[in-house]
Formats: structure tokens, sequence, C-alpha cells
């Protein structure tokens, strides 16, 4: 549980001046001084105002006695004295005189100190930011923890290796004066420290000039013979054998002729002259003088290391605050980040996943509000501020002595692997690595200020044919890992499966596709599936209401091609709905309902067979041919699924009988592949329902993130807006180099490179998934019409095909697209839908109760299953891609995003 803050109006003790001293300071913090009162000073002897001109002593003491309490204030002997505490029972005596003086206000120095020297009345603002940034550009990461022993020095070390794995140089500086792990690791590698951090501290106090020449000058000089790999160390002290506290402190250069920030100044200078980068500073755990002027730099990226225990992670998030009000950060400054170690998933994750969001809602108050923009940041958020999980792992409760032991002990637990996404940030790449005189590396070279409008207009044009099949008129298509699984499997055999997804993820599309082909090789050919031998024609028998013309008519002629003969006559699709519609009027068995369907599959390549003879006609066609069956609308064709027992029985015996029937033919000659939305199976399907997922589980469809990348980059080239890139360069891409090649499509950040934003493609991902990580084809698609559409206008971003502005709007349009394709096939759907983008205002906002919507928990159970909505506790949240277009507002952020955070980085390490 955390404390809550214990503050009050008047003080419950004063024992000493020193209670008196930090009671003022709050008041101060708290902008709780009275415009007249410039500066307070309270000592052993006494306590002094110094006050306007124009302001009286009595309105003084009078301000004093409110804020100590009543009776607080007395007079002693013609002098007025604040009464401290004694022994309970008895007037005390004991006073502490109070002097009021009277002077124009002055301009006092801020200083980064936790406890700044004089309490005045500035202390309530935050200190004076810093004007430039570091010099060189450097960045400077500092970590930092409340309590020692929750794995701050060794996961620093991980990050220095994960940043050095990256060919970057990085200084690795031990400033923890008190109790170094970084200088024991390095004395025990054997190597001998010529400087340290205490001497780079005596050199720059011994500066005359407030330069830091000598200090870089000799830290470049040497330092460079403490490098291991591309790590520099810079070690604590020199010599292990002095334990006695250190004779300087940071503090001590905080002095009026030095820039308050010198001491990460000048690290940064010295990091320049060592040609690195990135500097990483192991700072003094607690709330320490040590750690101040570092971490009250705002240009310092704030590492916090903290468990799950209350002590640790209550003094992690009071540091947090502080720091946030004292040196908040502004918006070119990196944010803050935490990490959460030392917990179990097993036992610990839902404590874990709470202490994210606390220490993700800690972090979100320490950023700057931004110039009002119209754009809704909550995506960004999401990915910048949440916590980086380091669960418990045995291994690592004993650390070995040498550095070098210690990274091979951070590899080996993967936590090297796990700081990676961390370390891009630190240390950015200059740009993509590709291969010389590749295509790829040939469009990433186009001059897009030049050709950006036709580039942009031909993205968004070419997306809004594909947004929905029925409209598309490409016929070529994106291979993704389901269809290889699917035709690998099947090289010599029929397939007999089904292949589920959810609303969106592009089941009419790839049975479009898949009938353009017409034959099952053909396919595989496209596929790129080599070695499949079947050849069997393809015969759609049910496929959406929704095609256009063109569409249709190129269906039904695949589908006359693929009848008995020539001069067959084959059912049209009106004529087999008939024959559905007309058998859900009846009460049918399961035998009945399977001769139905099969004799849907004969009549739709000319076989005259009713529901008698169906099964033995098809077993005798069988024997000397082969076909497969493609079903797909059968939204179209259960339409009140939810509350027709009929239409329930229908769809179960076409998923589970009619297989298995057709699986009984000998030499499976008859194939059957059935295209169906994911939420209609989990209905139909009560017993056994995960042992059937799991039997077709490879060939569902769904996008995973590098497969959702690949998608993106897939159909920005087919646009011809990535020119020179091929489709086979993006089907065989890896998950890296798709990241580079879509750097001109998005850019690497939703912002400048040195900026706070989210990284775009990370952003994308979150911005179209749902709480479970699930993401769609069509939102993609959506999305990428949308985004070029509006980066037409956009003048100013000209390093990008899609402008940040413009993705972010983009996701409005995208969110009421999808409502509104989900109300068109799912009618029960859309009515709930409809009631919640009726509501009042007031009542649109996240988490919320049923009672605040008015829906029952049976309506919104249908919504979860649709992925509208996601239960946590007894609340309910709505994911960022239905979020827009229903118009509701999020006051917090759920829980369910730290543990899906956690279970994202736990398969990204598996």
């Amino acid at each position: 549980m955390i404390m809550p803050d214990l503050w009050t109006k008047v003080p419950e003790r004063l024992y000493t001046w020193m209670d008196v001293d930090a009671h003022l300071a709050t008041l101060a913090t708290r902008n709780q001084w009275p415009a007249w009162l410039h500066e307070c000073d309270a000592f052993w002897d006494g306590l002094e105002l110094r006050i306007d001109p124009q302001a009286s002593s009595e309105a003084a003491l009078s301000w004093l006695s409110e804020k100590f309490g009543v009776g607080s204030v007395v007079l002693h002997e013609q002098i007025n004295a604040l009464r401290l505490d004694d022994v309970p029972g008895r007037p005390s005596t004991r006073l502490l005189p109070i002097m009021v003086s009277h002077r124009d206000a002055d301009v006092p120095r801020r200083e980064p100190r936790w406890r700044e020297r004089r309490v005045v009345r500035a202390l309530g603002q935050p200190l004076p930011p810093p004007d430039q940034p570091f010099p060189g550009n450097v960045r400077i990461a500092a970590l930092h923890s409340f309590k020692g022993g929750v794995g701050r020095t060794l996961h620093g070390v991980a990050l220095a290796e994960a940043i050095a794995r990256r060919g970057e140089r990085v200084l690795f500086v031990d400033a923890d004066l008190e109790a170094p792990g970084i200088t024991w690791m390095f004395a025990s590698q054997g190597r001998r420290v010529d400087f340290s951090y205490e001497d780079f501290l005596a050199l720059l106090h011994s500066s005359e000039d407030g330069r830091p020449s000598d200090a870089v000058s000799l830290g470049a000089t040497y330092l460079l013979n403490q490098a291991l790999d591309n790590v520099i160390i810079m070690p604590t002290r020199r010599s292990l054998h002095d334990i006695a506290p250190s004779r300087l402190e940071p503090t001590d250069l905080l002095t009026p002729d030095r820039s308050i920030y010198f001491l990460t100044e000048s690290i940064a200078e010295l990091a320049c002259h060592l040609d690195a980068q990135t500097v990483l500073i192991d700072l003094r755990a607690g709330s320490s003088e040590l750690a101040a002027p570092v971490l009250l730099d705002p240009r310092v990226q704030r590492i916090f290391v903290t468990t799950i225990s209350n002590q640790s992670l209550y003094g992690s998030i009071r540091t947090i605050q502080e720091l946030g009000r004292r040196a908040p950060t502004r918006a070119d400054d990196p944010s803050s980040i935490a990490i959460v170690t030392q917990f179990r998933e097993q036992g610990h994750r839902d404590q874990a996943a709470q202490a994210a969001a606390l220490l993700r809602d800690a972090i979100s108050e320490t950023l700057e509000p931004r110039p009002e923009d119209n754009e809704d940041r909550t995506v960004d958020g999401d990915l910048i501020l949440e916590p980086i999980f380091s669960v418990f792992q045995d291994g690592l409760l004993a650390l070995p002595s040498s550095w070098e032991e210690v990274v091979e002990l951070a590899r080996r637990h993967k936590l090297v692997e796990m700081l990676a996404p961390l370390a891009e940030d630190l240390a950015p790449s200059n740009g993509p690595s590709l291969a010389d005189g590749s295509h790829a590396a040939e469009s990433l070279r186009v001059n897009l200020q030049d050709n950006l409008v036709p580039l942009r207009e031909s993205l968004s044009d070419f997306a809004r044919r594909l947004v929905y099949a029925e409209t598309a008129d490409d016929t070529a298509f994106l291979p993704t890992e389901s269809l290889r699984n699917l035709l690998t499997s099947h090289r010599t055999e029929p397939p007999l499966c089904v292949v589920a997804g959810a609303k969106g993820s592009g089941k009419t599309f790839t049975q479009i596709q898949m009938c353009f082909r017409k034959t099952w090789q053909t396919y595989a050919h496209d596929v790129g599936v080599e070695g499949v031998a079947l050849d069997a024609l393809l015969a759609p028998v049910f496929v959406s209401k929704n095609l256009n013309d063109a569409t249709r008519q190129r269906v039904e002629e695949i589908q006359r091609g693929a009848s008995i003969s020539t001069d067959a006559e084959s059912y049209s699709q009106l004529d087999l709905r008939d024959v559905i519609d007309e058998s859900l009027r009846s009460e049918l068995t399961d035998l009945q309902w399977r001769q139905v369907w099969l004799t849907c599959m004969a009549r739709a390549i000319g076989i005259r067979a009713s529901a008698e003879d169906v099964e033995e006609k098809l077993a005798d066609f069988g024997s000397f041919n082969r076909r497969i069956f493609l079903i797909d609308g059968l939204e179209d064709l259960l339409q009140n699924f939810s509350d027709d027992s009929a239409q329930v029985q229908a769809l179960r015996v076409l998923l589970i009988d009619c297989i298995d029937w057709l699986r009984s033919l000998r030499g499976r000659p008859l194939g059957l592949v059935i295209f169906v939305r994911r939420d209609l199976v989990q209905a139909a399907i009560k017993q056994n329902y995960g042992q059937f997922f799991a039997r077709y589980s490879e060939y569902e469809l769904k996008w995973n993130p590098a497969e959702a990348l690949r998608l993106a980059l897939w159909v920005t080239q087919r646009s011809k807006a990535l020119p020179g890139l091929t489709s086979d360069e993006v089907v065989s891409a890896k998950d890296q180099r798709l990241s580079e090649w879509l750097l001109p499509v998005w850019g690497e950040k939703m912002g400048s490179l040195r900026s706070r934003e989210a990284r775009s493609d990370g952003w994308f991902l979150a911005a179209l998934s749902d709480f479970n990580g699930q993401i769609q084809a069509r939102d993609i698609v959506t999305f990428l019409k949308e985004s070029a559409a509006l980066s037409v206008a956009d003048t100013r971003t000209t390093d990008r095909l899609l402008a940040p502005a413009a993705m972010r709007k983009a996701l409005v349009q995208c969110s009421r697209e999808k409502i509104q394709a989900i109300g068109d096939e799912s009618p029960q759907v859309g009515e709930l839908l409809k009631h919640l983008d009726a509501l009042g205002a007031e009542q649109k906002r996240i988490p919320f109760s049923p009672e605040a919507v008015g829906l029952s928990n049976e309506n919104l159970e249908i919504l979860a299953a649709n992925g509208v909505v996601f239960r946590e506790e007894d609340q309910y949240w709505i994911p960022e891609i239905f979020r827009h277009g229903l118009s509701f507002k999020a006051t917090g952020r759920p829980k369910i995003l730290a543990i899906a955070n956690l279970v994202r980085q736990r398969n990204n390490l598996d």
C-alpha cells in the first residue's frame, strides 16, 4: 500500500528551529506564501522574515500565527517569539525570537539540491531550466533507486553492454561515492585506475575560470586506458583501500561563478572528447545530495530501479514527484523510465502491474504540458511511460566480482536483450544500415521533398482501394505466415480446415485472392511455397454478399470453371443462399444439416444432388476428381446468430460434421476451407472449444507485430510510394529490416529524433491494437489511407511520407470506420455501439461500470468478445482503436497495459 501524504496545514511538532525551517520551506513549495513575503531564515537562535517594504510587521506575525497554529506566536519581554514544544502538560518556555526586516525582493540563485540553502518564495517554482542541449548533443542517463539492493547497478551494466553492442561508445560513471559497485567490478578485472570520478570533481572544483578544461583534457587522456570494449569506465576513486567519505561532493561545485548545471555539462563535454555519444551514471541510492545535481537536470534521462516492496516503490514515486515539481521534463527532454525488478511473475504479477501503473502515472505528472495542438497523445504516453519489467531470477542473487563476469551473467539471463529498446533510444542509429546497391537502399535515397505530394496521394488512393476486399481491384496479396502454414501442410492432400479471424483480419480478401488463382498449385506458387503437387481446382461455394459487380462476376466465372463440365448447371449465390434460408426455417437434425451443406457444395459445381443422395454423388465424383471448396460470408447467412439456435446448430455442423465426413472419403479427394469469424466459432462450439482452435491455430488470420509492419510496408511499396523497393524484399525482410525500410514512411519517432515522442513503429502497433495485442489488416490499410490523405496538405513535415499530426488524426477516422464496419457486419454489436455513441459526454468516461453506461453484463460480454471493451476487475475499458470513434475520454490507464507489456516483453525474450 502506498503511504498517504502526511503533510498538515500546521505542524504537529515544533521541537527545534529545524522544524520551523522545514515547515516554512514546505509552505513555499506549496505556493502558500503571501506576495509580500520574500525570504525566511531559521537558526538555532532566531527566525528572520524578510518582507516587502510596504508590508507591515503585524501582517507577518499574524501570518506566522495562522500557519503555525493558535498560540504559537507570543510576546515575551517585548520580543515576538515562536513557541517551541516542551513537555506536555506545562506551558512551554522554549522560544525562538522573531525578527522582521523590510527590503525589496532580490532574485535568489536557485541550485539543484534536495534542500536549497535559502528558503525563498521561488521554492514553489521549478528550477531555472537549461537553455541549450548538452555539448555535442550527448545523451546522459542516470540510474537511481530509493533503496539499495534492488539491482540498479546490475541493470546499469546490462544497459551499458546493450549500448556497446550497437557499436556505440558509452562513458559509464560510478557516481556512488558511498557504496561504489562499478568500481569494485573494474578493480576485480585487474585493471589499473588512472582517472576517477573524484579526480574529475576535484579538477572541476579547482578550475579558476569556471571552465572544465583541465578536467576534460586530463580525463579524455587517461580514461581511454579504462575502456572495456566500447564501455569506458570512470570509477569512483583510484584506490579502494580508502573507504573514508569523499573529500568533495557534487554540490561543492555549485558556486556563484558557475552554471548550476556545471557538473552534467562538464560530463557531457568529457564524453564528446572521448567520442562517446551516451553517458550512463550510477548514482547513490536514496534522497542524497550526492545525486541531486544530476537528477535535477531535466536533460538527463532518469532511470528509476525499484522492487514492488512498499518502501522501495513509495520512495521512488516520491522522488519522481519531487523531480517533476523541481525539474519537469520539457518537450525536448527525455522522459523518465522505471524498471521494476525482483518479482516472480507467477506470484506477483498483479502487484507488479499495479506498481507499473503507479510509476507510469507518477512519471506522466513530471511532463510539462505541451502547447495546445488538439492532438491526442494517449498512445504516446502508453509507450514512452510504461515501465520495464525484470522478473526475479535465482542466478542473479549473487553477482560475480569482475566486470566481464557480470556482463556475461547479464547476457545469459537476457538482461542485455531486455534493455535493448532503451539502449536504442539512448544511442539511436544515424540512419538505416542497408546493404549497398540494394533496391531498398535506392528507395531510401529518394528525395522525398521533391515528390512528397504525389507519393502521398498515390499511397492514399491505393490504400483506399484495398480497405475492403469487396472493392479491391488489385490481385496482388501479401503472403503471411498463416497462409504459408496452410499450404505447407497440404502439399499433396486437399485441406480440410477452418481459417478463423477477427473482424477485419482479411478473411474475405484471402478467399477472393485464393479464388482468383483458380487452382491450389497456382495459389501456392504465388504465396511462395514450393513443392506443392496438388493441382486441384478451387470452387467457391459462398462468398461475401458485399462484393462489387466486377469481383462477383469474376468469382462466378471461377465457380463455373470448377464445375463438373462446361454445360453443368451450377447454383448461383442467390440459389445457394435460398437453400440455407429455407433450411433455417425448418427443424433439422445434425445429419440433415450436414446433408444441406454438402448439397450446397455439390450444387456449386453443377452436381444435381439432393439431401437424400448428395453424399453418394459427392463420393462418386471424388473417385475421379479433386476439388477444394471455399466458404466465406457466413455472417451474411447467419445474421441472428446470437438469438437463433438453428443458426448455431448449422454452423457447428459445418465446422465439425462436414469436415469429418469429407475426411472419411477414401483418398481424401475433396477439400474444404471455411473462413469464419472467431467469435462465431466460439459461440457455436461450446465443448472442447480450446481443442478445436488448437487444431487450426496455425492457420488463423492474425497479425503479429512483424506481420503488421510488413503489411504496412507492402501497401506502401505496392502503391509505388517507395520506388525501388520490391515485393520480394518486403516479403523476405526480417524484423529489423522492416523497421529500417519504414523510416521514410513514418520516421523513427513521432517527432524529432531527440524528442520525448514515441517510436513511430511502436506507436503504430499500439494505436491499432486492442488490449490483447490483436491488430487487424483492415485497420492497418484504413490507417494508411487516412494518414496519407491528411499528410497531403502538410508542408512542414518533409522527411517522411506520413506526418505525425496526420497519423494521430487518422486514428480518429480509422476508429469511426472500424465501428461502422462492425455494425454493418454484426447488427447486434452495431446496436450496442450506437447505444454507447449516443451517451452524454458526462457518461463517456473510461473506466466505467455497466450501470454508468446503461448496459447489462451480457451486453458488455458481447462487446468484449468483439474486442470493443475489456473488463478489469469491476471496471470496463475501451482500447484506442474504438475509444476515439465513440468519443470516450480516458481518465486513467488500465493495469492490463502493464500486464500486456509484461507478456509482450517475455515473448520477445523467449
